[in-house]
């Protein structure tokens, strides 16, 4: 039996492998990183692929209510004639995803070019080859972005964050949602409160355009083939047949949402930006941070912004800075610990609270709360409400919803877009109270007279989300340009 100085002896061999390799690990990425960003091919493609301004009217539509943003995406769906084009960060396995998928094949039945483009993310993938090539004999197209193995620790950081649905070349769908069941509202136990914005409008063909760009990078690939008779190709084959309760849950989905969809204002923009990020790694194809910062320069007032992450870094910290220093009103929503499942960004936030009290901020935090109107319970199941919504509205007239988040990953790392509408008090408002809508669910983390206040970041999390967050805490700021 060991006794407690062969015990001690263990524990600090244990600290030292475990600190040279968390060194190790750091100094891989960090040093890695940089390279990348050196050797990096300049993009053959001009900032006019990225970036898009219009003066022209468009319809602008924003959606709060999740499963009145699954109904949306059915409607637009079946309403194309020509083309859909999707693109997303997850595409997941489940009844949501599936209900999307039946109607994107009966589409490709009807003679309508679909093609769906999804990350490789390993952590997050769930829509495998089986399943792309069973897509495929129906006639839908399927590419993975930056298949890059997970052992290749630098190029794997790089991922597409976009999501997109395009009907026809006219109208785009984004926002904050993937395709899974947890966007829309359709989970037991974990639902995400998130945004979408429907444009409609001739700004709908350079978006169009910036899918053909990741569509047809060297980072896209067509996924590998599977035998037909591997077991995999059984579940992937049943993943597209219809089950007898789908036609009474459709029927639930449309009279539940029919009020919601009815009541949804739409807005006339005549000052519409899209801008996107180049489809490769490297700090400068990032195109959206420099946007949004770009915009932020301009602010006159005040500025209101939600995103479920807020870590920030060198770069943000100044932005922040320079608002204070102009007296602009800042107002940001953010997750808790208790309304996230990622505490490793709320551990990150923590760090940094000190700091970002004195920046003039003032930051709330969401309590997991669901929102009326903006929240569905289907069934008797209880469930923990997170914030994923990107948007910002500054000095009541300028609105942003992207997919962007503020963390360094999506400044740096992630290829992300956004859309701005200038000049629009009416959009600008109808957004602007959403927001505080979900603010009045939340705790306040740092009070206008710059007290923080670090323990409402965590009150009330669940056990396991505090052992998560306490076992990362240590390594949260050192490791933040990856969060």
């Amino acid at each position: 039996m060991l006794n407690r100085v062969r015990l001690k002896k263990i524990a600090r061999t244990l600290l030292k492998i475990g600190g040279g390799f968390v060194i190790f690990a750091y100094l891989t990425t960090a040093i890695g990183l940089k390279v990348m960003e050196v050797v990096a091919d300049k993009n053959p493609l001009g900032d006019h692929a990225v970036v898009a301004q219009s003066k022209a009217d468009h319809s602008i539509r924003v959606y709060d209510n999740g499963l009145a943003s699954l109904q949306r995406r059915l409607e637009l769906i079946n309403s194309a004639k020509k083309s859909l084009e999707l693109e997303f960060f997850i595409y997941n396995v489940d009844t949501g995803s599936r209900l999307i998928t039946q109607a994107l094949l009966k589409k490709a039945k009807e003679g309508v070019a679909v093609r769906i483009l999804v990350d490789f993310s390993l952590p997050v993938f769930q829509l495998g080859p089986a399943y792309a090539q069973m897509m495929k004999i129906e006639g839908v197209e399927v590419r993975y972005y930056n298949t890059s193995a997970f052992y290749r620790i630098v190029t794997s950081q790089h991922r597409s964050h976009r999501k997109l649905l395009i009907v026809d070349g006219e109208t785009v769908l984004t926002g904050g949602r993937n395709i899974g069941d947890e966007y829309f509202d359709m989970h037991k136990t974990a639902n995400f409160l998130d945004t979408d914005v429907e444009v409609r409008g001739p700004i709908a063909k350079n978006v169009l355009g910036s899918f053909d760009m990741y569509w047809t990078s060297d980072l896209s690939r067509e996924p590998k083939p599977v035998d037909p008779e591997d077991k995999s190709m059984e579940k992937a084959r049943g993943f597209s047949q219809i089950d007898p309760g789908d036609e009474a849950f459709l029927a639930l989905v449309s009279e539940k949402t029919k009020a919601s969809l009815t009541s949804t204002p739409t807005f006339t923009c005549t000052d519409l930006t899209f801008v996107t990020d180049f489809p490769n790694p490297g700090e400068k194809n990032r195109k959206v941070f420099p946007a949004i910062s770009a915009e932020l320069a301009r602010a006159k007032k005040e500025v209101t912004a939600e995103s479920p992450y807020f870590v920030i870094r060198e770069g943000g910290m100044e932005l922040l800075h320079d608002l204070r220093d102009r007296k602009i009103s800042v107002t940001v929503l953010t997750n808790t610990l208790r309304s996230t499942d990622a505490g490793y960004t709320v551990a990150s936030l923590n760090w940094n609270l000190s700091s970002l009290s004195k920046s003039g901020l003032h930051l709330y935090g969401f309590k997991a709360l669901p929102v009326p109107g903006q929240s569905n319970r289907l069934g008797d199941t209880e469930s923990r409400w997170g914030l994923h919504s990107k948007r910002a509205v500054l000095d009541r007239e300028t609105t942003m919803i992207g997919t962007y988040n503020i963390d360094p990953r999506s400044a740096n790392l992630n290829s992300e877009l956004v859309f701005i509408c200038r000049n629009n008090p009416a959009l600008a408002e109808f957004v602007s109270a959403s927001i505080f809508e979900r603010i009045r669910l939340s705790d306040e983390i740092i009070s206008k007279d710059g007290k923080a206040h670090m323990q409402r970041l965590i009150a009330g999390a669940s056990a396991s989300q505090l052992a998560v967050y306490w076992a990362l805490f240590p390594l949260a700021n050192l490791f933040d340009f990856l969060l």
